[in-house]
């Protein structure tokens, strides 16, 4: 038996990882335990694909040749499972979301094809009509099929992701680092689509083989990004939500003038009195309770009076306690980013951004400026 290679060093880890990471999201007890069992899910697939990518490496006989489709078979749940982890997982009331039996109807496909072929064919037979090429075709058309079938749950995910994020600034005054690994998968998923759909079409077309882009390749990178996400999700496992609903066209006599100018009084006082903005994890939902009304009429009178989304609202009022701050000269005992953080920011990434969108320059060129003022 030959010795151990990086190659089998990376399936061993990525193996011992799944089981840790799978095992333990299910021990969190938390508003996304729904999602946590998708993810979970997700991550046990992932572990089964790279166990049967080392058997099928070190341990490679008629017989792991012949049962590797059942392994093959899992791709085929990798696009629906993820696309519901995501939805439970940014969406209120998406909770216990699934998605119809027939998204699942090409894994069953799947199953069916390989248990034809163990049931009616030895691994010696099996293997002779794949060297004949008999059934080279029908593994055309199966891998063809699993990428555009991952591709089409890759482009529902994205599109749900774009949904969160145009409603993201309308809920929350400070930005959601959990996004940023989703995104990170998502793209690194999209880049292993195309790396295979580049290599189906290399040896279909050109009948050329790409050393290390392949189907094997590529369903082992996969699950390493999984497992990023695993992480950050032990590591955040708190993730805030929103509803997910159609875009509604909001009439302009939502609320009547008098109510209009008293809200606008009610949010001002709630800023410039009790100066709520300094809370960094501050909600549309809570600003709606302290002034006891809806979030709704808030989200209204924000985007068609003010004309601005919460985030920003509530930002710029961050932005201006901060400029007090610098011009008491109060960042000369103290550095920006702990001043940042006094004014209710919580990263330095989304300070510096609302502070450019604001101020049209940035924190330490506004000092220069002040200072040579």
């Amino acid at each position: 038996m030959n010795s151990f290679q990086l190659i089998d060093i990376i399936l061993v880890i990525g193996i011992g990882q799944g089981i840790f990471l799978s095992l333990t999201l299910q021990r969190i007890t938390n508003n996304n335990r729904s999602a946590n069992s998708m993810l979970s899910l997700l991550l046990i697939i992932a572990t089964i694909m790279l166990v049967g990518r080392f058997v099928y490496f070190r341990y490679l006989t008629k017989w792991v040749f012949q049962w590797s489709l059942f392994v093959d078979s899992l791709v085929f749940l990798f696009g629906p499972i993820l696309y519901t982890y995501i939805r439970r997982l940014l969406f209120i009331g998406n909770t216990n979301f699934r998605l119809p039996k027939i998204h699942f109807l090409p894994f069953l496909a799947m199953v069916l094809f390989a248990s034809y072929y163990v049931i009616f064919y030895t691994p010696d037979t099996y293997i002779q009509l794949f060297v004949d090429g008999n059934i080279l075709f029908f593994f055309d058309i199966i891998s063809l099929t699993m990428i555009l079938f991952n591709a089409l749950y890759l482009v529902k995910s994205f599109i749900l992701l774009k949904s969160y994020n145009s409603k993201e600034k309308e809920t929350f005054s400070f930005e959601q680092t959990p996004v940023t690994y989703l995104n990170f998968f998502l793209f690194s998923f999209s880049t292993c689509l195309i790396a295979w759909l580049a290599s189906f079409i290399n040896y279909t077309l050109l009948d050329q083989y790409f050393s290390y882009v392949n189907y094997e390749s590529i369903w082992i990178a996969i699950p390493i990004f999984i497992y990023v996400i695993g992480y950050f999700s032990l590591k955040q496992p708190e993730l805030f939500r929103i509803p997910l609903v159609q875009k509604e066209v909001e009439k302009k006599s939502r609320l009547a003038e008098v109510e209009i100018q008293l809200l606008m009084e009610k949010l001002d006082s709630l800023m410039l009195n009790e100066r709520v903005y300094l809370q960094s994890n501050l909600t549309l939902t809570e600003v709606a309770e302290l002034l006891h009304t809806s979030s709704n009429n808030i989200s209204w009178l924000l985007n068609n009076v003010y004309h601005s989304t919460f985030y920003d609202f509530i930002n710029k009022f961050r932005i201006k306690e901060f400029v007090h701050k610098i011009e008491n000269k109060e960042h000369l005992q103290h550095t920006i980013l702990a001043l940042s953080m006094d004014v209710g920011f919580n990263s330095k990434s989304t300070f510096n951004k609302a502070f450019k969108l604001t101020m049209k320059e940035t924190p330490s060129d506004y000092i220069k400026n002040l200072s040579a003022a």
